[in-house]
């Protein structure tokens, strides 16, 4: 089974393909770029290195936030695009989950992402013998670092929490299909993005029409 992942939920983006679950080419950049300018030049690229066409694929597997409302709209829009093009499954991933995933690790992980004013959005996840369970889903909240967690964060120059012990992760879309429990199967023409939160231009025009 060849299947095709894309991760554009934050700055960095993930683009890989795997054969049975195994990576087959995969591209991981964590600078900042324009992801509507360089998802598909990134697919058709992995799709070359592993010498195959948009037809060899079986299905897609995106990362369905939170994250960057513009970023998780690009990945959302091309996924869909494929799999009602191509005829075949969509599945969506947490995009915390794609994090807490992307280091080899037997233990508990709290991942996090950066949502801007010291909140962050965050998920929990126990790694056991090549297996994992959700500790606590995913949520929006302000950020307090506790003792004895292992947390996993994409640092940036913009970060906005305070936070002294983590692990910097690149975010690595492959490797989350070595948990198949984690995948849920979308239907392509309803599938929306999980933003977790209104956008700030939302919440600004809802403030005006009270």
């Amino acid at each position: 089974m060849i299947s095709l992942l894309l991760d554009t939920s934050n700055q960095a983006l993930s683009v890989a393909v795997n054969r049975d679950k195994e990576v087959v080419a995969e591209i991981n950049t964590n600078y900042k770029r324009t992801h509507s300018e360089t998802l598909l030049e990134n697919i058709n690229k992995v799709l070359e290195i592993a010498d195959l066409k948009k037809t060899d694929i079986d299905r897609i597997i995106v990362a369905k936030g939170p994250g960057s409302y513009t970023g998780l709209r690009i990945a959302a829009t091309v996924a869909k695009m494929l799999a009602k093009g191509l005829n075949i499954p969509l599945y969506s991933v947490s995009s915390l989950f794609v994090l807490a995933a992307s280091e080899r690790f037997d233990g508990s992980v709290t991942a996090l992402i950066d949502a801007r004013r010291a909140h962050v959005y965050t998920a929990s996840y126990d790694f056991k013998n090549g297996k994992v369970e959700t500790i606590a889903e995913p949520t929006y909240q302000m950020f307090k670092e506790e003792d004895n967690t292992q947390y996993f964060l994409n640092d940036n120059e913009k970060r906005t929490i305070d936070i002294v012990n983590f692990i910097n992760v690149t975010p690595r879309i492959s490797r989350v299909e070595q948990f198949e429990n984690m995948l849920n199967l979308e239907d392509a023409d309803l599938f929306t993005p999980n933003y977790l939160r209104i956008s700030e231009a939302e919440k600004n025009w809802q403030d005006k029409q009270k």
